[in-house]
């Protein structure tokens, strides 16, 4: 058995990479984004995502009036203007312009066309922790763009999905795929 030496960090947050995703929401009738790294799935059934934000976010603001949002996947065409949108605070500027705005099912939760994936979610919950909240919504529709397509599902090399090193970044992409999910371990025997 290989033994590897290990150095304390100390209590942080702990370095790993994250996926970057805008949320999205109406607020007092003008779209606004917000960038988020935390996001995760909840559920598969019924499909439940959620978000943790700070908690004076003006993007939350319109969760909670509309009862909607969306969590776009940014891929690396749009950097830049996905690291404006967690910048630039939207009680400070109006990001209405940033992307083309497109609206699906609910009506209410705004969706960037730039994204090659946009998820529209209908508020379950806030969690409120001490400086954060976590946002969790059931997914009402996912909408992919027909061109990262592969035999009907969503190619990873298409994609080019933005993610980001926390904690200080930088953002990245997808890598060379190690392995099959739900694969590769079958076979596999522990010492």
């Amino acid at each position: 058995m290989i033994h590897m030496a290990k150095t304390t960090l100390g209590k942080k947050v702990p370095m790993m990479g994250l996926p970057v995703v805008l949320v999205g929401a109406k607020v007092q009738g003008k779209v606004n984004f917000c960038t988020v790294a935390w996001a995760t799935m909840i559920d598969d059934e019924p499909p439940r995502m959620a978000v943790v934000m700070g908690k004076e976010r003006r993007t939350k603001d319109g969760i909670k009036e509309n009862g909607t949002f969306s969590i776009n996947l940014p891929g690396a065409g749009v950097v830049a203007a996905t690291d404006y949108c967690g910048t630039h605070s939207g009680y400070q500027v109006d990001k209405t312009a940033v992307f083309d705005v497109f609206f699906g099912k609910t009506l209410t939760a705004p969706m960037a066309r730039e994204c090659p994936v946009n998820i529209e979610l209908i508020l379950e919950d806030i969690v409120e922790f001490q400086g954060t909240d976590m946002v969790v919504g059931e997914v009402e529709e996912v909408y992919v763009n027909e061109d990262c397509l592969s035999d009907g599902r969503p190619d990873m090399e298409k994609l080019e999905l933005l993610m980001y090193l926390s904690p200080g970044g930088p953002y990245f992409t997808k890598g060379r795929t190690v392995a099959e999910a739900f694969k590769v371990g079958m076979d596999h025997r522990p010492r």
